[in-house]
């Protein structure tokens, strides 16, 4: 198998990151060259994944790929990179988001591009490390690197009344790394060794030590997921986005801390600390509620999607705490959708927003103005709700069906914010279609282009065949 392959997966998008940085970007050429090494940094990373899914076997679980590196000589430690299906679902879903997210990007004027571009790039690097990371170590310094790009985003493109959340977010981020770091050393000190992620669980702790160190990792990654009392900084960040690319990236906070409860939950948790799941599932399931109704009340499309993206964030996560260990590849499958879904409506929302201000529509129907975006927005609203053709749909019903044979109560309560989030895209779809509000037909806006119809496109066609063979794209 492919040596250092893992390692050229985080290298690619961390070297494309400092070349960027190194244009110029007070031209327009400038500009298009800095996306142009983008998207080919991108595409080099999504065919490296490709091949990397072509020396797995697609029937296994486990990981399949491992790489070692010697790091540090005193204290003695060795970095492993690991790579099983489940890692490089997520690896190939998140490229591919970023790369839409470029391709769409590359004819829009933007401030910052090299700052923008860059950073893009070398969140993607860390991500793709945080992915790959096969000791307690490596997993440490990738969660806790990862953050540094996007709050770098975060500050440069979330509205100026925001920046008091922003101080907020880096507190949030300290101390959850903080918290990952204590616990990461006391099982150091304890093995005397750095040990592979997937035996974390055969520590055999015990008293005080085996609560402080499972309860610092559970608030370590529960400070990225929009869950109560942690959810109002990421209300209030994510809603002053409008930079697509960056809502993009800042919705990916919630995913660092679920894949780290993936990789630690349930299966190697002590039975003491797991008998307080069902707390946490009441918590979320009620968290998710309460942020279904405030974007149903709203009237902020992005504020929507926000709110849509926390419900099914929180129905993952519901997910993993189920006391079954089959419905990791169901999420994981789930998540590739769910990705390109959202990367596709925030860009169609930034377009409507900007079609809205340019024609000075302040109510609805401005899709009666824009019949391709109307056409491309209703699919994908669909398929966010789980179109009967799309992966969301059979994945998501079999994950609502396990949590309906642990708790009735539960899966009544996920199903009603479920509904809720679907309700509110749909009011929204409505009003922007309504031709009450249409009142000059003479009005032209300016609707999607040629090119980016065919990108959309490609997104269906993309779900449309995840729905049939998930792995459709593996060889």
């Amino acid at each position: 198998m492919g040596e250092y392959l893992l390692l050229l997966l985080i290298l690619l998008p961390l070297v494309g990151a400092l070349f960027i940085l190194t244009i110029r970007d007070d031209r327009q050429e400038d500009i298009h060259n800095i996306h142009n090494v983008a998207i080919w940094i991108l595409g080099a990373t999504l065919l490296t994944t490709l091949y990397t899914f072509s020396l797995v076997d697609i029937e296994k679980n486990g990981i399949q790929i491992v790489e070692k590196y010697n790091w540090l000589e005193f204290p003695p430690v060795v970095i492993l990179l690991g790579a099983d299906v489940f890692s490089l679902l997520l690896l190939f879903g998140v490229g591919l988001s970023f790369f839409i997210s470029e391709i769409c990007l590359i004819r829009q004027l933007i401030n910052r591009p090299k700052a923008l571009v860059s950073s893009e790039l070398l969140f993607l690097g860390l991500l793709n490390g945080y992915f790959l990371a096969a000791d307690i170590v490596s997993f440490y310094i990738f969660f806790a690197a990862v953050s540094m790009p996007l709050i770098v985003l975060i500050s440069i493109y979330s509205s100026r009344h925001r920046k008091n959340m922003i101080i907020r977010l880096n507190l949030y981020h300290t101390i959850g790394a903080l918290l990952l770091f204590i616990a990461v050393i006391t099982i150091y000190t304890l093995k005397n060794s750095n040990i592979p992620l997937n035996t974390a669980g055969n520590l055999n702790l015990t008293g005080k030590t085996e609560y402080f160190v499972w309860l610092a990792i559970f608030f370590a990654f529960i400070s990225r997921m929009p869950i109560w009392p942690f959810h109002y900084w990421l209300t209030a960040i994510n809603s002053s986005i409008r930079n697509p690319m960056v809502f993009v990236a800042g919705n990916l906070i919630s995913l660092v801390g679920l894949y780290g409860f993936m990789r630690f939950w349930p299966n190697t948790v002590p039975e003491t600390i797991a008998i307080y799941a069902p707390i946490f599932e009441v918590v979320s399931a009620l968290t998710m509620i309460f942020i279904a109704l405030i974007g149903l009340s709203q009237k902020d499309f992005r504020y929507k999607l926000f709110s849509y993206t926390t419900v099914y964030y929180l129905f993952y996560l519901i997910g993993v705490f189920l006391p079954t260990g089959g419905l990791k590849m169901n999420i994981g499958y789930s998540l590739f959708a769910y990705l390109i879904i959202i990367t596709v409506l925030s860009f169609l929302i930034s377009h409507i927003e900007q079609q809205k201000k340019q024609l000075n529509l302040k109510g609805g129907g401005v899709l009666c103005y824009l019949p391709r975006t109307s056409v491309c927005l209703s699919l994908f609203v669909l398929a966010s709700i789980g179109l009967p053709i799309t992966p969301l749909f059979w994945n998501n019903f079999i994950i609502i069906s396990e949590i309906f044979n642990h708790n009735l109560i539960l899966g009544v309560a996920v199903i009603l914010a479920m509904f809720l989030a679907a309700l509110s895209f749909l009011e929204e779809l409505y009003r922007l279609k309504d031709k009450s509000f249409s009142t000059d037909s003479c009005i032209i806006g300016k609707d999607l282009s040629d090119f980016e119809i065919f990108v959309y496109g490609g997104c269906l066609v993309i779900l449309f065949f995840s729905f049939f063979r998930p792995l459709w794209f593996v060889f």
